[in-house]
């Protein structure tokens, strides 16, 4: 599922304004201006030029006795000279050899999903289904230990749980009827806890329960897409009116208004009493798009058991993004000067199914490429020439 993050190799170049033209190598006595700047005066270290530090005698030296007597990307070497060659702050470039260039880390920073899992407990959940009943089925594909969605993918995405009902409507009280569990990482052990000892009954108020989780949604704060996975086996009653089942332009509605504060709803059916009308236009409504319009969102009626879980892995995978961070700048007109790999095969730059650089610190997996991080766990690596990456500021 969402990939881990992964530390690669690039290549800095922190002395190339020090350095002669194209080197990547060197030490002091390589800086224009004198012999390593050993003769310059000084009241401490500022007044020495990079490489040297005010010594004995009050003259910028370049002798050194540690790394840290030396600037950035320079090492002290066995014969306490400072130097710009391998060492222990230096890095190989793509060119295969000693250049140098200070490592910088490129970094998966990998989008975090915030899912409500809006569970149907109508009594008709009790109906039967390939498996057992779909209560029953649709619990194990979610919480078995085992392989179950929830369980799998706990440490990569905040879930949280309502199981909703109502008693005839207002006739028991409060409408919709809510058993929630917080929205958290690794919240498995939570939601069991609650789910396991829930089971079915009465009524289907869909729009006011998507209405009341919405609302929590669009408050929660930690970054990242939000979306309601509504798991739902028939057409929707209300609050007011629990039977008939005609609750479908409150549900669609209630959809409409979750995703205009920021959080989509995906719906997946649990048998076949749902009319195919009614899902469609509630994916549409889930996903932002016109009811009956030219385009159609995916809603999702699986058959059995891992069916659901397919059913859920990939509207999940659905909410993972395909960017990279870098840290470090690179010059986005050099980009494809560097190498890009995923699992160990070459990315080709700006192609359909590689990668490209969206600006300085940020690249983008592309076609193939992106869906195959959307799935597993996989790492990305790369490297990028001296001249591609900008220098940090002193």
């Amino acid at each position: 599922m969402t990939p881990r993050t992964h530390l690669s190799r690039f290549c800095l170049a922190t002395l190339a304004s020090l350095l002669a033209a194209g080197a990547c190598t060197g030490n002091i006595a390589d800086v224009p201006g004198g012999s390593g700047g050993d003769n310059l005066s000084c009241a401490d270290d500022l007044d020495c030029p990079m490489g040297t530090h005010c010594g004995t005698g009050d003259s910028c030296v370049s002798e050194c006795d540690r790394d840290s007597d030396c600037g950035l990307g320079l090492s002290c070497d066995d014969r306490g000279q400072c130097t710009a060659g391998i060492g222990a702050t230096t890095g190989t470039g793509s060119d295969g050899g000693g250049n140098g260039c200070a490592d910088i880390d490129i970094s998966f920073n990998p989008v975090v999903p915030t899912v409500v899992l809006l569970i149907d407990q109508s009594g008709s959940m009790t109906s039967s289904y390939p498996g057992g009943n779909r209560w029953d089925v649709l619990y194990d594909a979610l919480m078995d230990p085992a392989d179950g969605v929830v369980k799998s993918l706990e440490a990569q995405v905040r879930f949280g749980l309502a199981l909703y009902t109502s008693q005839d409507g207002f006739g028991g009280g409060t409408c919709p009827i809510l058993t929630e569990v917080s929205i958290a990482l690794d919240n498995h052990a939570a939601i069991d806890a609650v789910y396991g000892n829930n089971n079915p009954q009465d009524e289907t108020p869909t729009g006011e329960s998507i209405d009341a989780v919405a609302g929590q949604l669009a408050a929660f704060e930690e970054s990242g897409p939000k979306i309601i996975i509504l798991a739902t086996d028939g057409e929707p009653d209300t609050c007011a009116e629990p039977n008939p089942q005609n609750g479908q332009a409150i549900a669609i509605a209630a959809a409409q208004s979750a995703f205009a504060n920021g959080v989509e709803t995906v719906v997946l059916a649990v048998g076949n009493q749902i009319s195919q009308g009614h899902l469609q236009d509630m994916a549409n409504a889930g996903a932002g798009l016109p009811i009956n319009g030219s385009q159609d969102a995916t809603y999702y009626q699986p058959t059995n058991k891992q069916g659901l879980v397919d059913a859920f892995n990939t509207i999940i995978d659905g909410q993972r993004s395909c960017v990279l961070s870098l840290d470090g700048e690179i010059d986005p007109n050099r980009a494809c000067e560097g190498e890009v790999y995923l699992d160990g095969n070459l990315l080709e730059c700006d192609g359909p199914d590689g990668w490209r650089a969206n600006s300085g610190t940020e690249i983008e997996l592309l076609g193939a490429a992106c869906d195959t991080i959307k799935t597993g766990d996989h790492t990305v690596s790369g490297s990028f020439p001296c001249g591609a990456v900008v220098e940090p500021p002193r």
